[in-house]
């Protein structure tokens, strides 16, 4: 079968070799053949040998999405039906796979790492959650919905689309259940013998941050008996929460800005019956501040802040703000006290954050220890020519 071709610049040839699955408008020539949305093309050099073979969307800063790399590789259903059967089946080797229970939550396809760019599939219990963030799935929609129901039988399915992709996408943003139904009143899971509430229908990303899961866990193992400890950033109180139950004799307060937010991390605090965890509303840069100017003093602090940087453009900004935000907890803590640091900007990579550190360190005059570095779940896969896929940084520190 033939596809309409798109002529990639001899300017881009060196970043199509590492195969990123993602061309920029700005890599390609311009041409004058009408290429209609959402078209599967192939890429051509100007001596037109073939290159790439993925999906057009010129609404998009990301122009081709690449599907294969190989010229006899169809970009059809027989591929995409292949891949969510492998992506789902990576999981399910796993033994804490979920089921009908529905206090087990997994992601079960991870976009660009399972080489499906623009599609994520979280599990929560028997609930299937579909994040599109790329207009060609919208198109393969039906067929996705009907390899997920062979794989995965499923008593609701979710449609999630954000508004910020729906913009950059030119596609309508959305919140809709497809099959099935959708609690509205939430679903609790377990992670790490913990219970957590989770609004499937309104909370951030597909309900829950499953990819902090792990190192909530590792980080609670660090942390000495009867800490005192802050979490900055806390959002549903999945650290805090974590520590609280796990870490004896400790004190934790836990910041977040949205009062929203507050209100499901208390929640969630009743819920495991902890009474060692105070909520506090707040600008995180202001209640670091204010600390210390009152000279108050942690065992150990966690820094979970959103993304800061979602195109190269942002990264130098985003640097800025990790290292103010970590000077500050750096001087919260005692000697000895620990620090544990997250970055979700896939546009920081793991040397530049680290860098960062070290400016904390040399500004401070406190030596870093770094006694582990971390990243998303074993759920959420890496793939090695989208550096994007590694973006969850989670480090965790002993300062003196």
């Amino acid at each position: 079968m033939s596809y309409p071709t798109l002529t990639l610049r001899d300017a881009s040839r060196n970043s199509i070799a590492s195969m990123h699955p993602w061309i920029l408008v700005t890599s390609l020539q311009k041409t004058i053949q009408p290429i209609a949305k959402d078209s599967i093309v192939d890429i051509v050099d100007r001596d037109d040998r073939f290159l790439a073979r993925g999906s057009f969307n010129p609404d998009s800063r990301i122009a081709v999405r690449v599907y294969s790399w190989n010229k006899d590789c169809s970009v059809d259903d027989e591929l995409f039906d292949q891949r969510i059967e492998a992506a789902i089946a990576l999981r399910k080797a796993r033994t804490d796979f979920p089921s009908d229970s529905p206090l087990i939550a997994r992601r079960l396809i991870f976009s660009e790492a399972d080489r499906l760019s623009g599609l994520i599939v979280d599990a929560y219990g028997p609930y299937l959650i579909v994040q599109i963030t790329a207009s060609i799935m919208m198109a393969w929609l039906p067929r996705i919905l009907d390899a997920l129901a062979r794989e995965f039988p499923s008593k609701g399915v979710l449609l999630r689309v954000d508004e910020s992709t729906a913009a950059k996408e030119g596609i309508l943003a959305k919140c809709e259940i497809l099959s099935g139904e959708i609690p509205e009143s939430g679903i609790q899971i377990s992670e790490n013998g913990l219970l957590f509430h989770v609004d499937l229908l309104a909370g951030q990303k597909t309900g829950h941050y499953l990819d902090q899961r792990q190192n909530r866990e590792i980080a609670a193992s660090l942390i000495p008996i009867g800490a005192k400890v802050l979490d900055v950033c806390s959002y549903s109180g999945g650290f805090a929460c974590t520590i609280a139950k796990k870490v004896a004799g400790s004190e934790v307060t836990a910041i977040d800005s949205s009062q929203k937010a507050l209100d499901l991390a208390r929640h969630n605090a009743e819920l495991n019956q902890l009474e060692n965890v105070a909520f506090e509303k707040g600008d995180f840069y202001e209640a670091l501040e204010k600390r210390l100017s009152d000279a108050v003093r942690y065992d150990a602090i966690v820094l979970d802040p959103p993304r800061m940087a979602g195109s190269r453009s942002q990264v130098e900004r985003a640097l800025a703000a990790y290292h103010r935000l970590n000077y500050q907890a750096v001087r919260l803590l005692k000697p000895g006290g620990i620090l544990v640091t997250c970055s979700c900007s896939g546009r920081v990579d793991r040397q530049q954050f680290q860098h960062m550190l070290l400016g904390v360190s040399k500004r401070s005059r406190r030596e870093i220890q770094i006694l582990g570095q971390y990243t998303a779940a074993d759920d959420h896969p890496c793939l090695v020519n989208c550096p994007e896929t590694d973006y969850l940084k989670c480090v965790v520190g002993k300062i003196f």
